[in-house]
């Protein structure tokens, strides 16, 4: 009689981070890096930094201001 085979849950390897992820998280105050690392540590593959109201807010502001130097950039070419 042959043992029953012990099957071992792995959970999913965590979301991957978005490209600039490291500007962003220079950008955090200590407080946000915990909360980071915490959310991190407890929600593992649920945590999408990408999704999160400090992320989005910070692309956005990021996006703005690359729009306002396209734009100081273009109105100063001659």
């Amino acid at each position: 009689m042959s043992s029953p085979s012990v099957v071992r849950y792995l959970p999913p390897k965590p979301a991957p981070l978005p490209s600039d992820f490291e500007e962003f998280y220079e950008s955090l105050t200590h407080a946000e890096k915990e909360l980071h690392h915490l959310a991190t540590e407890l929600l593992g593959s649920s945590y999408f930094v990408q999704w999160t109201p400090y992320y989005t807010k910070w692309a956005k502001k990021k996006a703005e201001a690359q729009k306002a130097e396209a734009q100081k950039a273009e109105q100063s070419a001659p």
